[in-house]
């Protein structure tokens, strides 16, 4: 019975995969900007995901999920995809089990003004979906990633005053690696070992179909982007250390010798412009031009207020920028720090509490162009030397399992951590249906 059920949902999955990969896979669209929703987006927003020789898609529906995680017998790891915006949301020859199209379910709770988040919806989404009620969630500078953002982290520029988007959490719900459902919440399981799991290592776990999240009143904000001298960095990043929790500083470093920097504020300043909620976020890009379609890995990294010691950097940094090996390689920063300190380090998988910067390290390639995805990796793993001594930590906002340093980033992002989430892995999907610790 289980097999037939498992038969249909691969064909299904197939329809799905293969209907929309000539029409709609070759588009690039900025992992860093916002763009409006589209319901006729493809599965795989990332370009390598999309490219990539897997073997199928499953989709199955909440009633089916557990069945389809417990019987699964194809190859592993299973990916998932649900906002499809890693590179491993598909690879080659794996199945991907797609949480798009079954699980958008999105309900607002006025009694205590949380909302129900379904796995297959994106935070632009919720965003939008929350604007009637005047509230919003603590969302990131993209609003195309799904629940992996929240379940992994999750920090955007109101971190500093409301914290991670996974401290927000109430209530997940989702089945673990060896199918069994599971409905924890903060109030009841905060204590145990497997709600501090989910709270940033959810995926290799298990699969999450829906969570519960506080929301916060949509405000108004003030923002300001301008272009500055890599050089002015370290001086931009020690004024934001020194600011309340109110307001935060991203950047991007899009040329060699410009760096795009954001402020966002929750009070007036000359030369700041006013939004109206973290729905008309600007592109941290500014009018940068998109480069051709790539290929691409990001690694974020973690460290604490050092803004001084980034001055000693900026003579390697730029020398790496200069020489980038493609358009696409670039490194962006955002703030975070203030309440997100505040939470003790054993509450979430997020341990890296002292945080004050996560930068995030681009290598981008042309698709097919092996020896350039060469240079381009080495070149990512330059500038994390190079930012090692100021950012220890690592944000695990994307697996890497098929290269060399991902054994060095589960390390640098869990820490001592790491032997406890191997033991609940084992325990929890013995079999390893999910990506591996």
């Amino acid at each position: 019975m289980a097999a037939d059920q498992n038969a249909k949902l691969l064909l299904a999955a197939f329809r799905v995969l293969f209907g929309q990969k000539v029409a709609l896979l070759f588009q690039w669209i900025d992992d860093i900007g916002r763009i409006a929703m589209d319901s006729d987006r493809p599965v795989f927003i990332n370009a390598q995901a999309a490219d990539a020789r897997c073997s199928g898609l499953v989709s199955p529906r909440p009633e089916t999920l557990s069945d389809c995680i417990r019987d699964w017998s194809g190859p592993r790891p299973l990916r998932l995809c649900g906002g499809g915006t890693t590179s491993r949301a598909a690879a080659d020859d794996n199945w991907t089990v797609d949480v798009q199209t079954h699980f958008k379910r999105l309900d607002w709770e006025p009694a205590d003004q949380t909302v129900l988040i379904g796995a297959g919806c994106r935070m632009g989404e919720v965003l939008d979906a929350l604007l009637p009620y005047g509230r919003t969630m603590a969302a990131g500078l993209s609003g195309l990633p799904g629940l992996g953002y929240v379940l992994t982290g999750g920090m955007g520029p109101l971190s500093r005053q409301v914290g991670l988007a996974v401290d927000q959490l109430l209530e997940i719900h989702g089945v673990w690696g060896d199918g069994t459902p599971f409905a924890l919440s903060r109030a009841a399981d905060g204590g145990a070992l497997e709600w501090r799991g989910l709270c940033g290592a959810a995926p290799f776990l298990g699969v999450v179909s829906e969570v519960r999240m506080t929301t916060h009143p949509v405000q108004p904000l003030w923002v300001e982007q301008r272009s500055v001298s890599p050089d002015q960095l370290p001086a931009l990043m020690l004024q934001a250390e020194a600011l309340d929790s109110s307001t935060s500083l991203q950047w991007h470093w899009e040329s060699a010798d410009a760096v795009q920097s954001l402020w966002v504020g929750h009070a007036a300043w000359a030369g700041a412009q006013r939004i109206e909620g973290l729905h008309q976020l600007p592109s941290l890009r500014g009018s940068a031009p998109l480069p051709p379609r790539c290929h691409s890995e990001v690694v974020g990294l973690l460290g604490p207020a050092a803004a001084e010691a980034w001055g000693h950097l900026m003579p390697e940094l730029r020398h790496l920028l200069q020489h980038r090996p493609h358009p696409g390689c670039n490194l962006a920063c955002q703030q975070l720090g203030v309440v997100t300190k505040k939470v003790p380090v054993t509450v979430t998988s997020f341990v890296h509490r002292d945080a004050e910067w996560k930068p995030w390290i681009t290598a981008a390639w042309t698709p097919g162009d092996a020896d350039g995805r060469c240079r381009s990796l080495a070149w990512l793993e330059a500038v994390w030397q190079i930012l090692q001594p100021v950012c220890p930590g690592v944000h695990l906002a994307q697996f890497h399992d098929h290269l060399p340093f991902h054994q060095r980033e589960l390390e640098a992002a869990f820490g001592p951590w790491l032997l406890e989430l191997r033991k609940l892995k084992q325990r929890l999907d013995p079999a390893g249906i999910l990506p591996a610790l």
